[in-house]
């Protein structure tokens, strides 16, 4: 009998670890790396991370999300990682059992031959900053059909057609996360928003260097200025129009009521 449950036991925990290989490759391997080696300046390593062993610590991040400072093997991280509320609190705890299971099989074969090569960087290449930058505001649709990142972005200084600004602005989205984290972060898109956007339109390879090329070349140039005096303009206009039917409005009351009284008064 205890033969029995030892084997019961044993199938179940592989049960768990297959289920928690699967939601981590969907969920965190874009930007944690397939190994949860995780992506320099980018991204933290996983493993080798301390943190990892606090599985309510690990479930709390997956579900709650993480943001500001972080510092994993001697390197700062400074981040947003966004919650995955759908991703219920059993099956994050599977992919804490699979990020700790990786770790530990990392230890147990501990070998230079077990870090994977770094992803590529995207050479220097003006004709493909270009594709990116027709691709991102929208002057050339997606292969798949996705929508154009300027309905939601700016990035960069294009005048009125930097891009919206329901999202973060992106013209320093290379210098902080390098042709790997942005090739991570749009291969795998893990944001609630972009994810349900981007849900059966997934941007191909191309696209991505593509992308990843204009970034590179947004990076260190001032943002969408423009757009954002435009905004600030419009929000004063608006500003003005309410001043100016509050002040009407109190003229023409302040009007009826002495008009009102006089009547009062000659009837009397």
């Amino acid at each position: 009998m205890k033969q029995l449950l030892v084997v019961l036991a044993t199938l179940l925990g592989l049960a768990v670890a297959a289920d928690g290989a699967q939601l981590y490759s969907q969920s965190c391997a874009g930007c944690h790396g397939a190994n949860g080696q995780g992506i320099p300046g980018a991204f933290p390593p996983l493993v080798d991370n301390p943190r990892m062993q606090d599985e309510a610590y690990v479930v709390m991040v997956i579900r709650e999300g993480l943001s500001g400072l972080l510092e994993v093997g001697g390197q700062t991280y400074n981040g947003v990682m966004p919650p995955l509320p759908q991703i219920s609190e059993a099956d994050a705890k599977a992919v804490a059992a699979y990020v700790r299971a990786l770790g530990e099989s990392k230890t147990a074969t501990s070998a230079p031959s077990t870090n994977p090569a770094p992803t590529p960087k995207v050479p220097s290449n003006p004709a493909l900053a270009t594709e990116g930058k027709v691709l991102f505001l929208g002057q050339e649709r997606f292969k798949n059909g996705g929508a154009p990142c300027m309905a939601c972005h700016t990035a960069g200084n294009f005048g009125p057609m930097g891009g919206g600004s329901l999202g973060r602005d992106l013209t320093d989205l290379h210098t902080r996360l390098g042709d790997a984290g942005i090739q991570g972060v749009l291969t795998n898109i893990a944001f609630p928003v972009m994810r349900e956007i981007y849900k059966g339109h997934p941007l191909t390879p191309e696209e991505i260097t593509a992308l990843t090329a204009f970034f590179a070349e947004t990076a260190g140039k001032p943002g969408n200025t423009a757009s954002m005096d435009a905004a600030r303009m419009l929000f004063a206009g608006l500003v003005g129009l309410l001043v100016l039917f509050g002040a009407m409005y109190l003229y023409w009351n302040n009007r009826r009521l002495g008009l009102a009284e006089r009547i009062r008064r000659r009837n009397t």
